[in-house]
């Protein structure tokens, strides 16, 4: 990821600055990890890399999205297994984002399975059931809910929603800088289900863009950090798929 790379460079520039008399090789270490970590810091490189991948499907308008749905498919993206909270108080915001549009999803097709998916990652419950507990809570019956509580990763998902699904009609939820790459692994099951995108990270702004937009931020570094990994998920599937031919 683009903050460790960058502070490894930093950490062996120093080790050259203090521990050898390669000075020149120190400063050029230096210099870059400062440039690297600066200019992914900045908004429109942020906004660069992460838009070409959020571009790739179209979300699905209010008028759209009446379409006799059988499944509604949420992936997984983490959430905190906290009992002190409420089920939408141990949400991330992206995840938020998703059930959210699931349960938009479901208003207008009210008669489809809400598919909820991923494993525990460490704490007692699974992220699966966390979603489950926040559909519950907003009237979702639980007889339309089907929990995948073993799934690690998006190529688990893929396999075992499009085994469910069968041929049956089908929307899939996700992030939509994360659409592009989970659309081609489900396509590599045999399933097409249409894309539903949502957490927008890389949004144009329609009014004045402002000059402090340019300075270096921690929301740009998360930008370029999340579009960053999409496309070494890229990178990873196209490696597997070379190998498995």
């Amino acid at each position: 990821m683009p903050l460790p790379l960058s502070l490894m460079l930093f950490a062996l520039g120093l080790y050259f600055l203090l521990r050898t008399h390669q000075k020149l090789i120190a400063q050029g270490l230096l210099i870059m990890s400062f440039c690297f970590l600066t200019i992914i810091s900045l908004s429109p490189v942020a906004h660069d890399l992460a838009s070409p991948l959020e571009d790739q499907c179209p979300p699905l308008m209010q008028a759209d999205i009446a379409q006799s749905f059988n499944y509604i498919l949420v992936l997984g993206s983490g959430g905190i297994d906290n009992v002190k909270l409420p089920p939408t108080g141990q949400m991330l915001a992206i995840e938020t984002s998703r059930i959210m549009e699931a349960l938009r999803l479901f208003h207008a097709n009210p008669k489809a399975i809400i598919v909820v998916s991923e494993s525990a990652m460490g704490d007692v419950h699974s992220n699966a059931q966390l979603l489950e507990n926040v559909a519950l809570n907003v009237g979702v019956p639980k007889k339309q809910i089907v929990r995948l509580d073993n799934t690690l990763d998006t190529d688990d998902e893929a396999r075992l929603m499009s085994a469910l699904i069968h041929n049956k009609k089908a929307v899939l939820v996700t992030s939509a800088i994360h659409m592009k790459r989970a659309m081609a692994l489900f396509s590599k099951y045999g399933t097409s289900p249409t894309p539903s995108p949502t957490n927008y990270i890389a949004q144009n702004s329609a009014g004045k863009v402002y000059a402090f937009n340019y300075i270096p931020s921690v929301g740009n570094l998360n930008t370029s950090t999340i579009a960053w990994h999409e496309y070494l998920g890229e990178f990873q599937n196209m490696i597997k798929s070379y190998f498995q031919m």
